[in-house]
């Protein structure tokens, strides 16, 4: 997500739900979904999913766990999903409440018990019939309703907008240590998942554009109402944004067919040839763009921007010359987090340093925007050590670590600071120490050994290392705060 701008930093931060039965099948032993849903009102999505789960560890599953993250809008919740500072401009017209409703779960097609749990009402805990082995599979079918909130954030409705994100239960990311449950901060993007194969059905009004990560594959209607099947494979999330305004325009001259969403953007082609040149750019330095299509969407967003797999969200409220560089930071997500996950609960920076890095880079690559490296640099190491000086003066220390968690951040003032900026910086530190050609090399190493895999900070670490470069102590002394700026 995008919190902060370093260029303006610098200038100074019911249809019926059919049932659905059998498994289905999935490619490489990834997990899969199956999702049907309707819109209804512009409020309320009913909806039916059926996950395909893979156990792809070595330990055998018992239950499996959702993260039910529309509970984060809920009346009463423990954690508030939008930041203090955000309030107002969130509820223009006044706090309300959403949610989401587990109606029936299935398991293999009997129906089962299940629990609502996690350290906030936000996880879906199902028990399964059976255990579920190594390299085997389970099928589980969920049926729910998510209550929209009016609210500017990344799941909600608007004035201008319908923004559909994590709109349905999602499996936690599972590893040899479990399921890990997300819970929905304020701070940054609180989340964690595996990449899945993704195919959605959506029934809406007809009345809607829909901006989607996936591709159409079919549309019809009836009596004023439109659906649409769309797949997307390999994906850590599917997404969608709903307007009765959007104006669309197209280019594929990358190979990829890159489409733009607006309905208040007087310079829309520009907006869009930000899009193209990032792609073009970001394919050449980190690897080939994994989708056949990239869909960037002007919405109501209470920040600057949010990424999904094939889909970026850009906030209707920011400035002209923050706009395009948003573009691009979110483009950049698509290689770091979309394609190369993290936990973005543990370290952010991973993904928010390298594409805050990346706008850096896509800069310095098109001089005619009239922005150096040398001047975005030393823009960011200004807002660092403004943010060292004011918390130094407040608390009397600070706190330079970027092994924490959302949770252990105190503002996101200190949590955009620590990922965006100290990460911004630590990639270019790296960069003068290891050379150009390393560098670049170590990019493209780390995006395709870990393309969609999830990668620590070690593992990024490990990747320079095996280039050659004698790089632990310098990622340690970033990682724990002992580096002086």
């Amino acid at each position: 997500m995008k919190k902060i701008s370093l260029v303006v930093a610098s200038l100074l931060c019911a249809l019926c739900i059919v049932p659905l039965f059998g498994c289905t099948s999935s490619i490489n032993n990834k997990c899969a979904y199956e999702i049907t849903c309707e819109l209804i009102d512009g409020k309320t999505l009913v909806g039916s999913e059926k996950v395909t789960f893979f156990n792809g560890t070595e330990n055998t599953v018992k239950e499996l766990k959702f993260n039910l993250f529309p509970n984060a809008f809920r009346n009463g919740a423990k954690y508030s999903p939008i930041s203090p500072q955000y309030i107002s401009n969130a509820y223009p017209h006044g706090i309300n409440f959403g949610s989401m409703e587990i109606t029936e779960v299935r398991v293999e097609g009997d129906k089962v018990e299940f629990t609502i749990g996690g350290e906030d009402y936000n996880v879906l805990i199902v028990s399964l019939n059976r255990e579920v082995f190594p390299d085997e599979k389970i099928c589980v079918e969920i049926d729910f309703k998510t209550h929209l909130a009016n609210v500017v954030a990344r799941t909600g409705y608007n004035d201008s907008t319908i923004n559909l994100a994590n709109f349905y239960p999602i499996l936690c990311a599972h590893n040899d240590d479990g399921f890990y449950e997300c819970v929905y901060y304020a701070n940054g993007d609180p989340f964690y998942s595996d990449v899945a194969d993704y195919k959605v059905t959506l029934t809406t009004d007809s009345k809607y554009v829909v901006a989607s990560s996936g591709q159409v594959v079919d549309c019809s209607e009836k009596e004023n109402k439109r659906t649409c099947i769309y797949k997307q494979n390999s994906a850590r999330s599917f997404a969608f944004v709903l307007s009765e305004k959007f104006k669309t325009i197209t280019d594929s001259s990358t190979g990829v067919q890159i489409n733009y969403y607006y309905y208040d953007d007087s310079t829309c082609d520009k907006s869009l040839e930000y899009a193209v040149k990032s792609i073009k750019l970001f394919e050449e330095k980190f690897g080939e763009y994994p989708y056949e299509n990239y869909s960037v969407v002007q919405t109501e967003f209470v920040q600057g921007g949010m990424e999904f797999p094939a889909l970026v969200m850009i906030s209707d409220d920011l400035e002209e010359k923050a706009y395009g560089e948003v573009i691009v930071h979110e483009t950049a997500h698509q290689w770091w987090q979309t394609t190369v996950g993290n936990n973005e609960i543990e370290y952010g920076f991973l993904d928010e340093g390298l594409a805050e890095y990346s706008v850096i880079i896509f800069y310095e690559n098109y001089p005619e925007y009239g922005y150096s490296r040398e001047y975005l640099v030393d823009s960011a190491y200004g807002t660092y050590k403004i943010f060292c000086t004011v918390y130094d003066k407040l608390y009397g220390n600070v706190d330079t670590s970027m092994l924490r968690s959302l949770g252990e951040y105190s503002s996101e003032y200190e949590y955009v600071n620590i990922a965006y900026i100290k990460g911004c910086i630590m990639f270019d530190t790296l960069r003068e120490t290891v050379g150009e050609d390393k560098f670049y090399k170590g990019l493209k190493r780390y995006y395709s050994d870990f393309t969609f895999k999830n990668a620590t900070p070690y593992d990024f670490a490990g990747v320079f290392e095996r280039l050659g470069a004698d790089t632990n102590g310098f990622f340690d002394s970033f990682y724990k705060g002992k580096v002086i700026l």
